[in-house]
């Protein structure tokens, strides 16, 4: 049944180092269940009790914040090969933090906390090293969740625009890539409108700092970028 998900298990980090026999294997063991959802489905609530450790196998799966006054923020888009719930887990926090919803018609590989966190009886080698790759995960989240907040300070448009735009030049490793999001989601990640993001972003087209087609981006002018951080 999991065998067709072996490239989305590998993309999360968690199973590093490890053969797909004992990918399989380890399945059992962590009480592995399928959830297929679709777009808008809400699969938990911030406050839900937390079991589980979600790994998005198809589709994609958005973490939303709601903060005292209703307003919803996008915290993250996940993809086939991300993990969530995992930084909770291991806090030992037993409630959902955020809600948990399908940006898309999806399938979700739940694996129970309690499974994960601890060695197994067998104490064997391979869930040795699963919880090793999980701490590792954990710090980068860590990080990830750190950069999230800075935007989240940042003020003006540009600012926010340019900073994204830059991270994901250094993420690919030139300058012409694919967003990782729609344009609704980039705005509600941005904590921005959008129609007043996709009229800076034609400005800043206008001006030969970038170009773009649809989710696809180029940066024109990396120094101009620059001076806008």
């Amino acid at each position: 049944m999991f065998e067709q998900y072996l490239p989305q298990f590998k993309q999360t980090g968690l199973f590093n180092s490890l053969q797909d026999e004992d990918i399989i294997g380890m399945m059992p063991c962590f009480s592995a269940s399928e959830t297929k959802c679709i777009k808008g489905d809400i699969l938990f609530q911030a406050g839900d009790r937390q079991t589980t450790i979600g790994i998005v196998v198809r589709g994609e799966i958005h973490i939303q914040k709601e903060d005292y006054a209703g307003n919803r923020f996008l915290v993250n888009v996940l993809s086939p090969g991300d993990m969530f719930g995992e930084v909770s887990a291991f806090a030992n926090i037993d409630r959902w933090a955020n809600t948990v919803l399908a940006g898309d018609d999806s399938s979700v590989v739940f694996i129970r906390v309690e499974r994960i966190s601890k060695p197994c009886c067998r104490v064997c080698a391979s869930h040795q090293v699963l919880i090793e790759n999980m701490l590792k995960i954990v710090a980068r989240k860590a990080l990830h969740m750190n950069s999230r907040i800075n935007y989240l300070k940042l003020r003006g448009m540009r600012e926010k625009l340019a900073n994204f735009l830059m991270e994901q030049s250094l993420k690919n490793g030139r300058t012409t890539f694919d967003l990782p999001m729609n344009r609704e989601a980039l705005a509600d990640f941005l904590n921005v409108s959008r129609p007043s993001m996709s009229r800076e972003l034609g400005r800043m087209r206008d001006e030969g700092i970038i170009d773009f087609y649809r989710s696809s981006f180029v940066i024109k002018n990396v120094e101009a970028l620059k001076q806008m951080i």
